[in-house]
């Protein structure tokens, strides 16, 4: 579909388009408009997305009053979302952070506020720049602190710390579909909440800037590993004890898990594709641990039981594929992702979420955590 906002679509239509389709127009749009990436356009779009939905359903209906004001008042349609967006993004960063005065009254007022008089107005026929928007900064040393602190912080709530963050989102990066901040943030999270407005949204900036890292690595087909999850010299030492390396492995193996139905529909059994991402998994899985490095060594000499692997040899061999392995298995989701003209009508399908503390549906009484939610763990049926 196409998505201008100089254009007001029809209410109707616009419904009646899948979500995710929606959104992938608007993000093609901003990066018409700014020569980004499309998939580092999404901080900005989903604000747009919100308010031309709330427009579209009249629901609250202070939006589209909010914005018929404003067209009245000589502001253009495209300035009028844009600005209204900005007020949108707040709205959102205070509901994820869970702030009680995040409610429909106080972003009544925000968009009240809004007066056509003080709007600069285009020229006739000039595209109005994303100024208003809010863009995404390099990721930077603070940034990287600020996801450190809060994987520390809210530990006891079973958040990911700073490398497992950084591996998850590698994952979600390189997966075939385009995934919603929406939908990684509570996996992510698990039971942790913002202590309040500042913490959201200094987070979500930290969050979106990597993800934005990750993806500039993945399209100058670098590794994406942050510095200091890198693997050290000796991969025997990593197996020794736990260490950043071993974390961002954890994240991978959480977000490929997260995703792996994604991956199973675009994948043919047997394929070259399907071998290669297989290879990487299993490597990532090999540096989580040591006791599942032994598990992956005995499964590789079983089927080579003329020449069997020690644990030593294998662990200096998949050390010197750890970058080989990122790069590809990055190359083959985006290579599955760019070949689509579009997304699917359909949300993508996700393994549904077992709480760390749940049950495991496996039936061997423990938690899932401590059993198939352990990274490398055989999934549950």
């Amino acid at each position: 579909m196409h998505y201008n906002p100089a254009e007001s679509p029809d209410a109707d239509q616009w419904l009646a388009i899948e979500e995710d389709e929606r959104l992938y127009a608007i993000q093609r749009f901003v990066s018409e408009l700014t020569d980004k990436d499309i998939d580092d356009c999404i901080l900005e779009a989903v604000p747009m997305l919100v308010v031309e939905n709330q427009v579209a359903m009249n629901n609250p209906p202070i939006t589209r009053s909010t914005l018929e004001r404003l067209l009245s008042g000589g502001v253009d349609r495209t300035t009028a979302v844009q600005v209204m967006s900005g007020v949108m993004a707040d709205a959102l960063a205070r509901a994820v952070s869970g702030d009680k005065g995040s409610d429909s009254a106080e972003l009544a007022r925000a968009l009240e506020q809004l007066d056509p008089a003080e709007i600069p107005v285009n020229p006739p026929g000039k595209q109005a720049p994303v100024s208003s928007l809010r863009g995404v900064p390099d990721f930077s040393d603070e940034h990287r602190q600020v996801l450190i602190e809060f994987g520390l912080r809210h530990a006891e709530e079973e958040a990911m710390s700073w490398p497992e963050t950084a591996g998850f989102l590698f994952a979600v990066q390189a997966c075939p579909d385009l995934i919603m901040p929406s939908e990684w943030t509570e996996i992510i999270q698990d039971q942790a909440v913002f202590n309040d407005l500042a913490e959201a949204q200094a987070v979500t900036e930290a969050r979106m800037a990597l993800m934005n890292w990750v993806s500039d690595c993945m399209s100058q087909g670098q590794a994406a590993i942050p510095v200091d999850c890198k693997p050290g010299p000796d991969p025997l030492r990593i197996l020794e004890a736990d260490n950043d390396f071993s974390r961002w492995c954890r994240g991978v193996i959480e977000g490929h898990r997260w995703l792996e139905q994604s991956w199973n529909q675009v994948l043919t059994i047997d394929s070259d594709d399907d071998r290669s991402l297989s290879m990487a998994w299993i490597l990532f899985a090999f540096f989580t641990d040591r006791s599942m490095a032994e598990q992956v060594t005995k499964e590789i000499a079983g089927n080579s039981p003329k020449d069997p692997p020690t644990l030593e040899e294998q662990a200096w061999k998949f050390h010197g594929l750890v970058e080989q392995a990122v790069v590809e298995y990055a190359d083959i989701g985006l290579a599955y992702r760019r070949s689509a003209p579009a997304p699917k009508a359909q949300q993508p399908v996700r393994s549904r979420k077992i709480g760390r503390n749940e049950p495991c549906p496996c039936g061997s009484g423990m938690k899932y955590k401590k059993c198939c939610g352990r990274p490398g763990a055989g999934r549950p049926h």
